[in-house]
């Protein structure tokens, strides 16, 4: 029986010569050449990647537009120059409080006289106002109209000897006078009302009257919390030639209520 050779052990069945691996001889494979850009001639990379651009397994991580990249990897979702700064110590998430608006006087300028400022005791000059017929007569005419306020020949002929102001009128020249000098420059709200309206002697186109406050009394508020309730007495006096006080013409007394100074 004829034996079957074994290659390499018979002379008449020589063995194959060995395939190369690499090397010009095999088609399709080329000879490792270590100046070639992006090829250090240990591993087959594609062109253009960093090898520093891997996670951790080693796999190459893509960019932002799904291409392989050399830089470094942001965030997900956020690009690399939007990212999210670190807190630094004894920052704050909590924002700011509100700023509160300044308190208004009675014409809404920022009010710098407070409850605390209208002590008892306190007087305020309120200056001198004439008395102008004209408007003394267009506002008797409007509001006011008896004869002895518009009529100035009845009114000659009665014991009045001439035209005199509305009482209404009057106390509105008293009210202009505190506004102006004092409302004008305090945190005022409203008034609850008054006590006493008097008037003493006739009023008459041309007169000067010196007008004063005065503040009686003063306590917080019990129905209306940050308020104040302060009591005032207003008096006109009609000077005389020589600047003197001649006679009372109007008394009144009210109630005002004011801010609290903010703490």
């Amino acid at each position: 029986m004829t034996g079957i050779a074994t290659p390499g052990t018979d002379p008449d069945h020589p063995a194959p010569a060995a395939t190369p691996q690499h090397g010009p001889d095999r088609p399709g494979l080329a000879t490792p050449q270590p100046d070639r850009p992006g090829f250090d001639g240990s591993e087959t990379s594609p062109a253009g990647v960093d090898p520093t651009t891997r996670d951790q397994a080693g796999r190459v991580v893509p960019d932002q537009t799904g291409t392989i990249g050399t830089g470094p990897v942001p965030s997900q979702g956020r690009p690399a120059d939007q990212e999210t700064p670190a807190t630094m110590p004894g920052d704050s998430a909590v924002p700011p409080a509100p700023v509160a608006p300044p308190v208004r006087s009675g014409t809404g300028a920022p009010a710098e006289l407070f409850f605390e400022d209208l002590t008892p005791g306190r007087t305020f000059d309120l200056g001198i106002v004439r008395v102008d017929g004209d408007e003394m007569v267009a506002f008797a005419r409007r509001f006011d109209p008896q004869w002895y306020h518009v009529d100035p020949e009845q009114a000659a002929a009665s014991h009045h000897g001439g035209l005199i102001a509305s009482g209404f009128y009057t106390v509105s020249l008293f009210m202009r006078a505190y506004v102006d000098h004092v409302l004008a420059r305090a945190a005022a709200d409203a008034s609850p009302g008054l006590e006493e309206l008097r008037w003493l002697a006739p009023v008459r186109a041309g007169d000067r009257l010196a007008v004063r406050l005065d503040v009686a009394g003063s306590r917080p508020s019990a129905a209306r919390p940050g308020l104040g309730t302060v009591s005032l007495t207003g008096t006109m006096f009609r000077l005389g030639p020589d600047d003197q006080p001649d006679r009372e013409v109007l008394r009144t007394r009210f109630r005002g209520w004011f801010t609290l100074r903010p703490t």
